[in-house]
């Protein structure tokens, strides 16, 4: 660093842009007269430091909306798990009151056979002392 002087900074240089004022323009120290030249490395791990809080803070709002989202996905799904054993239940006791009506069907057609023999049997063997019972000629 033979060559060096305080004049010859690339610092000097006006910015290209305003966005890169801070980070290439000299700062003069009004009390000390002195100039502050901004580090571009220090910036660079500033710049880092808040790109990563705003990802971190932009996780964590993630991280609180999946809970959220799986608590509310838990409750519906023990929501439809509850329904679906009312319905469950309900369909059972349907079957069960068909089937008690498909009994009452079938017992009633059975009696109705049976008596039918019964009534032919009687008409058949007894119908005569039947119809003098009844006066009936």
């Amino acid at each position: 660093m033979s060559n060096y002087s305080p004049t010859s900074s690339s610092y000097e240089t006006a910015p290209t842009s305003p966005s890169e004022t801070p980070y290439n323009a000299e700062n003069r120290n009004t009390t000390t007269g002195e100039n502050d030249v901004l580090d571009w490395r220090s910036l660079q791990q500033l710049q880092l430091s808040i790109a990563l809080a705003q990802v971190e803070r932009v996780a964590n709002q993630l991280q609180a909306s999946l809970n959220t989202t799986t608590r509310e996905l838990d409750r519906q799904m023990t929501e439809l798990h509850h329904d679906m054993e009312v319905i469950l239940s309900l369909r059972k006791e349907d079957l069960k009151r068909d089937q008690r009506r498909r009994n009452q069907t079938l017992l009633f057609c059975v009696l109705v056979v049976l008596t039918a023999i019964l009534l032919s049997w009687v008409l058949g063997h007894r119908g005569k002392e039947l119809l003098e019972l009844l006066d009936i000629e």
